[in-house]
């Protein structure tokens, strides 16, 4: 028999698909990833960069995900200490806001819970609103409470995570696409947009908006579910940002100010998409939206469209709901074919603070296929910015 090239091939070099050959290097699997442009050139650099576990979310009761996100952003702080810090998040409640102090501070309380005690949480004293959120509108102002959480840079993680499989034996390549795939019954056979052609073993799809996209390249045809894209768009605006600030849009939506390079990242908007475009933009809906809160919530410190320093926007991948993209699950989904047909697995979705559990879990299902040469984690491997 011919040898195979590689035991995993790994389509997709956002933060999944470098997670995931991590994990799989670690175990001694021969891994290549393809990235059709640069690592972390997709929504892996475009979120509102936060490690955290998802205050929202229990509104929609999910526990468990928030459950998971504190303990994996925990473990984060711990192996990659030069890339997730702690911070202090600000929520300021004013007269008409939908959630009063009193429900506020009950969320903050069972995230405290959830996350073992390591998320305090306070009240802050109405002496020291000035100093600690300069600027902020106070008029009909009626409590301030503050959490803890993380906070990163998302790009760099991901670059990070990439090195860290890269010595443990991937072989990552960028500007290079899959143009189809196809299982020959014992083993992938793979034309890629370079020109080269190569055999693997197991393939994966964590092409993230493009999950589908990769889907049609693939003989014979995976299982695949109906999803749906919404553009998160963020501004970065040439105002100092006096710390990370949890507020609701004019419409009731989530939004953050966060600290960025000495400047004030906002975001972020959900904006349904038909199909992932190769470049898109913040709408004009979109920028006056996150510019009209941040007015709102700073008025001394206004911005218009000439204090834009940049836009930029993320896709996120939802499984397809009737109802508002808010309500869809975030849980990270993976179709895996069973055993005995084409060794597959696709990626839909996921948040970037569960990358590396998510990762564990998609090579526990990939050892039906191979099993391991060896056993390993990446549960206590440092991630460097400097690798």
């Amino acid at each position: 028999m011919a040898t195979t090239d590689y035991d995993i091939l790994i389509v997709g070099g956002g933060i999944y698909g470098c997670g995931i050959a991590q994990a799989a290097s670690a175990c001694g699997y021969r891994c290549l990833l393809i990235e059709q442009n640069t690592l972390a050139s997709g929504t892996s650099s475009q979120s509102t960069k936060l490690i955290h576990g998802g205050l929202r979310y229990l509104e929609q009761f999910n526990l468990k995900l928030v459950y998971e996100a504190l303990s994996e952003r925990e473990r984060l702080l711990q192996l990659a200490p030069e890339l997730v810090s702690r911070q202090w998040f600000y929520i300021p409640i004013y007269q008409g806001n939908k959630r009063p102090p009193w429900m506020v501070a009950c969320g903050l309380l069972l995230y405290f819970i959830l996350s073992g005690g390591r998320s305090r949480f306070k009240w802050l004293p109405r002496s020291q609103w000035e100093n600690t959120l300069p600027a902020l509108n106070t008029s009909h102002l009626r409590a301030i409470l503050a959490y803890e959480d993380a906070a990163t840079d998302d790009a760099a993680l991901t670059r990070a995570v990439a090195a860290s499989a890269r010595s443990l034996g991937c072989n990552i390549r960028e500007n290079c696409a899959l143009e189809h795939a196809e299982y020959d019954k014992n083993q992938w056979n793979v034309r890629l947009s370079t020109g080269d052609s190569l055999s693997a073993k197991i393939l994966v799809n964590a092409a993230g908006p493009w999950v589908n996209t990769v889907h049609q390249c693939i003989t014979p045809s995976p299982a695949c579910i109906d999803i749906q894209l919404v553009q998160g768009s963020h501004l970065l605006l040439n105002r100092p940002c006096p710390g990370y600030v949890y507020t609701e849009s004019l419409d009731g939506r989530v939004m953050f100010f966060r600290p960025w390079k000495g400047q004030t990242l906002a975001g972020t908007t959900e904006t349904p998409l038909q199909d992932p475009p190769l470049n898109i933009n913040p709408t004009a809906s979109e920028i006056c939206d996150i510019l009209t809160t941040y007015n709102h919530y700073f008025p001394s410190t206004a911005c218009d469209a000439h204090d834009i320093v940049r836009s930029f926007c993320g896709m996120r991948v939802l499984p397809q709901t009737h109802g508002s993209a808010f309500g869809a699950s975030r849980e990270t989904i993976m179709l895996c074919n069973p055993f005995g047909q084409a060794p597959y697995l696709a990626v839909y979705g996921g948040k970037l603070t569960t990358y590396r559990s998510e990762s564990e879990k998609a090579v526990q299902l990939l050892k039906s296929f191979m099993p391991p040469p060896h056993k390993g984690s990446t549960r206590n491997m440092i991630l460097s910015e400097h690798a």
